[in-house]
Parts: C-alpha cells; structure tokens; sequence
C-alpha cells in the first residue's frame, strides 16, 4: 500500500512502486519534490534530468536560469541545487505556481528564486523590463502543446525574440525538451541556432545558441 503525506492540495509519494521526483545532486540532493494532486504535469525523467546536468555541468554554477512551463520547478531548482545564481519561474497554472513555491520552501532555495504567473508566450513584456543576462533558459511544455505545428512555430520565434531582446546573454544556452520529431527552425526565428540534440526513447532535447550572423 502506498503511503501519502497529504497536504493541503499536494502529496508526496512515499513507496517505490510510485513516482518520486527528487533532487538529484548539489545542496538540496535527495530532496523529494512535491506534485499537485491529479497533475496533468509531465516531469522530466531522472535518467534525462541526470543526462541534462551533465552536458551542462560546466554552465550551470553561477548561472542566471529561466525555466519556462516550470510545472513542479524540478529542473530549475535542479540547477539551483547544483549551484546556478538564480532562477525565475515562469508558469500559468495557479495549482502548480503553488506547487513550486512548496519545493522551493522544502529545498531551502527561495532566496535565489522568483516566480512569474503569466502565459510563456506573453512574458517577454515582463522580461524586457525586469531580467537581463540569462544564461541558460529551460523550456519544457507539456508534449500535446508543442504536438502542434503551429504552437511549436510560435514558441521557437518566441525562444529566437529572447535572443534578439537581449534578455538571453549573447553566450547563452537555450534548451527545449519535447517529444521525439523532425525539429523545423521557422524562417522568422532567425536568433536561433541548434547545436546539439539529444534523444532519450520518445523525449527529445534540442540545445540552441544565438545565431550570430543576424546579430
């Protein structure tokens, strides 16, 4: 029988048979993670996560994150564990902008951390006037999402326009997790250039950097 530490509207899961979303190395190693009840939230799995942080070792400490569709916050505070300056969550669903406030709390990171509640698509506004010198930007979207062409279209022009603003340092790391596909650069998304692309069964990880002939 699974055993549930409730409260409030989050749980953590407790047997081995479930789920546990832990922190996997740095200050907060070991830490098991708070999930909403019912989530519709997709984490990244452990063995991606690990994957991840060692392509990024060199880049992390010290770094200024920005972690979009933050869902629980793993992967941020992931980085915050291993060392990053600082980490700004952007997330649009209440249930789990409360959920990462949680995890930041039982991981003692809140110092280095903000939250924005805002639609990933509409914060560049927010951005251009609050964040400057982002080193590595994290973009994980719920798979159906970036499923669509269209969507997919609108956040890569997005990503580029984090680039062509400046809120991206020109040394800056963009990297997308979504779902195993061709990926296709929009011709509008011309700060963007892939450099490196990493396949885990069906997740895929795509790293961009700024493309420099444009700037």
């Amino acid at each position: 029988m699974a055993c549930i530490q409730e409260d409030g509207n989050f749980f953590k899961t407790t047997n081995k048979s479930d789920t546990i979303v832990r922190v996997i190395a740095g200050s907060a190693r070991g830490v098991s993670l708070y999930s909403p009840k019912g989530s519709k939230t997709r984490p990244i799995p452990d063995n991606v996560k690990e994957s991840l942080f060692n392509i990024l070792a060199n880049v992390v400490p010290d770094s200024n994150i920005l972690d979009l569709y933050a869902g629980t916050g793993a992967v941020g505070i992931e980085a915050l564990s291993r060392g990053a300056k600082s980490c700004l969550f952007v997330e649009n669903d209440t249930s789990a902008i409360q959920t990462i406030e949680k995890n930041i709390a039982v991981t003692k990171l809140h110092e280095k951390s903000s939250i924005i509640k805002c639609d990933v698509l509409k914060v560049i506004p927010f951005l251009e006037q609050h964040i400057a010198g982002i080193d590595l930007v994290f973009a994980c979207p719920p798979y159906p999402l970036v499923d669509e062409s269209s969507y997919r279209e609108k956040l890569l022009i997005f990503l580029s326009a984090l680039y062509e603003k400046n809120i991206v340092c020109p040394e800056g790391i963009i990297v997308f997790q979504h779902r195993k596909i061709l990926l296709e650069i929009p011709p509008k998304a011309l700060f963007l250039k892939l450099y490196d692309t990493r396949i885990y069964r069906e997740t895929q990880v795509s790293f961009f950097e700024k493309n420099i002939r444009v700037s």
